[in-house]
C-alpha cells in the first residue's frame, strides 16, 4: 500500500514538473500581453456556441459509454448514466492523472451492481481507446487538406496510413482482447466520430470568436493532435501545459499564428473546465431505485 501511494505521488510530481516546464517554454515563445489581448477580445456569443457544441459532445459521449456498459449486461437508465458521467468529468478534471473519474465510476458500479472490476475497466478503457482512434482518424483526414501534408514532405504517406488502418487496427484489438464488446463496436465507433466531430466544431467556433479567418484546417488539425497529446498519462488533468506546448511547437511547423493557437488551446481548456462543474450537483449520487 505504501509503495502504491509513493508511486502515485511520484507520478503526480512528474506530471507537475512536465506541466511547469511546458508552460515555461510556452511563456518564452509567445508574447503574453498579445495573448491576454487576444483572449479578452474573444467574441462572447461565439464562445457560448462553442460551449454548447462541447456539451453536446459530452452528452453523446455519455450515451456511447452506456453502450459499452450494456454489452456487459449492465442496463443503466440514460439519465442516471449521464449524471454518473458528469460526476466522472468533475473528478477527471480536478484529480491528478485525469483518470480519477473513470476509477470512481468503476468503483460505484462494482459496488452497486456487482459487475466484475475487470469488465468495467475494460469498458472504460475501450471507451477511451475508441475516442483516441476517432481523434487520429479525423486528424489524418483534415491534415491531408492542409499544410501538414506539405510539412511532412516525403512522410505525408503516414496520413493515408492513419486513415486506412485506424479502424481496422481498432477492430483487431477488440477481436483479440475485448471480444465481449464486438456487438457494439460499429455503433460506438460512429458515436466516437460524432463526439470528436462536435469537439472540432467547438474548436472552429472558438476560432470564429478569435476572428481567425485563414488556415482553419491547420488550426483544427493541430487541435486534434493536441487532444491526443492531452490524453497521455504524462499530463495533468485537461492536458495543462502539454496542450499549449504542442500548439506552440505545431504552429511553427504549420506556419500559423502561435498566439491564436495558444488562445484556442486555452479557451478550449476553460470551456472543458466549466463544463466539468456540471458534476457538482451529483457529488452525493446514489444508486437509483429500480
Amino acid at each position: 500500500m505504501a509503495n502504491q501511494k509513493l508511486k502515485r505521488w511520484l507520478k503526480v510530481a512528474g506530471q507537475l514538473i512536465i506541466a511547469v516546464l511546458a508552460i515555461r517554454f510556452v511563456v518564452k515563445e509567445i508574447d503574453l500581453n498579445e495573448l491576454k489581448t487576444t483572449l479578452l477580445s474573444a467574441n462572447f456569443w461565439w464562445l457560448i456556441l462553442a460551449l454548447a457544441a462541447f456539451l453536446a459532445s459530452k452528452f453523446l459521449s455519455a450515451f456511447r459509454l452506456n453502450f459499452f456498459f450494456r454489452a456487459l449486461g449492465l442496463k443503466l437508465n440514460d439519465w442516471f448514466n449521464l449524471k454518473l458521467y458528469l460526476l466522472g468529468m468533475l473528478y477527471n478534471q480536478f484529480l491528478p492523472g485525469g483518470i480519477g473519474g473513470d476509477g470512481y465510476k468503476v468503483y460505484l458500479l462494482n459496488k452497486w451492481y456487482g459487475t466484475p472490476l475487470k469488465q468495467l475497466i475494460g469498458a472504460t478503457l475501450l471507451d477511451r481507446v475508441s475516442g483516441v482512434v476517432a481523434l487520429g482518424f479525423l486528424a489524418c483526414g483534415l491534415a491531408i487538406f492542409g499544410h501538414t501534408a506539405t510539412a511532412l514532405g516525403a512522410f505525408s504517406f503516414i496520413l493515408w496510413l492513419g486513415l486506412i488502418f485506424a479502424f481496422p487496427a481498432y477492430y483487431l484489438l477488440v477481436h483479440l482482447l475485448f471480444k465481449r464488446f464486438k456487438s457494439v463496436s460499429h455503433t460506438t465507433n460512429l458515436q466516437a466520430l460524432g463526439v470528436q466531430g462536435l469537439q472540432v466544431i467547438s474548436a472552429f467556433l472558438i476560432l470564429k470568436s478569435l476572428g481567425v479567418e485563414n488556415a482553419n484546417i491547420d488550426y483544427l488539425t493541430l487541435f486534434l493532435i493536441t487532444s491526443v497529446a492531452a490524453t497521455l498519462p504524462i499530463s495533468l488533468p485537461g492536458g495543462i501545459g502539454v496542450r499549449e506546448l504542442v500548439m506552440v511547437k505545431g504552429a511553427g511547423y504549420l506556419l500559423i499564428d502561435q498566439t491564436s493557437a495558444t488562445a484556442l488551446a486555452t479557451l478550449f481548456f476553460i470551456i472543458s473546465l466549466f463544463s466539468a462543474l456540471g458534476g457538482l450537483p451529483f457529488l452525493r449520487l446514489s444508486q437509483p431505485k429500480d
